[in-house]
């Protein structure tokens, strides 16, 4: 007997989205994701024994699972679109070419004052590599450390939200000038039964009018920060991004690139 072809159903049409969220532009509600198939999920896991910037962390999946998204479904759509299951959504760009790692440190969930997905990848990368030049330099990730280096602003017409290095104090590179073909390819990102707790901490889904934050004063900030910020800024140096995440994992090539910083 032929066995019946079962179809996916239809994706809700847009009106449905913009009944719900009223506040989104069209623009908006029209970015959506084009990974909608469990194969565009494999392709990224790569070598379960070795990590790599086409592949999910390699420890990841105790705590959270990776899925792909429904064609159709907008990317500022909030649990009402699951049913109440809590989710959030993340760019492909930002484990292909930025590396970031899953779950989400104590210092990624006090940073983030917007969804995932509403940050640039651009803005990722300033946090990457300034994870790396503190765990190089042995010295803690603190949120108001970094933010005395940038601010949170969001960048004319663009959707997305920033972090802006604060001229007179910029540490870090742009990790790219123009980031080109991640518009519409995100995944959903979702809590194991093993770690319940993995998407608490931060804000999920994409809101109508985030808030923008100005970077902290030195006498803003706690003594030990202060001391930090002071240390970082007398280092003189405007540390290149993409050379921080590319040697991440490769400490003969982190200790060559700081020895030519010095």
């Amino acid at each position: 007997m032929a066995k019946t072809k079962t179809t996916a159903p239809p994706p809700l049409p847009r009106s449905h989205y913009k009944e719900e969220y009223d506040w989104a532009s069209d623009d908006l509600l029209n970015e959506c994701s084009t990974l909608n198939s469990f194969n565009d999920v494999e392709a990224h896991r790569g070598d379960p024994a070795l990590y790599n910037f086409n592949a999910f962390h390699k420890t990841h999946d105790f705590h959270v699972l990776v899925c792909r998204v429904k064609p159709g479904v907008p990317v500022c759509v909030d649990s009402r679109a699951t049913g109440g299951s809590p989710f959030f959504f993340l760019y492909q760009m930002v484990f292909k070419r930025v590396g970031l790692h899953l779950p989400f440190t104590s210092f990624k969930r006090e940073l983030l004052n917007t969804a995932p997905s509403q940050l640039h990848p651009n803005s990722w990368a300033f946090v990457r590599g300034f994870q790396i030049l503190c765990g190089y330099l042995g010295i803690p990730s603190s949120v108001d450390v970094f933010l005395h280096f940038f601010e949170v602003k969001k960048q004319g017409k663009s959707l997305w939200m920033s972090f802006s290095g604060v001229a007179g104090r910029i540490i870090l590179t742009l990790f790219q000038n123009s980031f080109k073909g991640w518009k519409g390819k995100f995944f959903k990102v979702r809590a194991t039964k093993y770690d319940p707790t993995a998407l608490e901490g931060f804000p999920l889904y994409w809101m109508n009018k985030p808030i923008t934050i100005k970077a902290l004063a030195l006498d803003q900030l706690a003594p030990a920060d202060r001391d930090v910020c002071k240390a970082l800024a007398e280092l003189g140096v405007v540390f290149d991004t993409a050379k921080l995440i590319a040697n991440e994992f490769n400490a003969h090539g982190l200790s060559t690139y700081f020895g030519t910083c010095s």
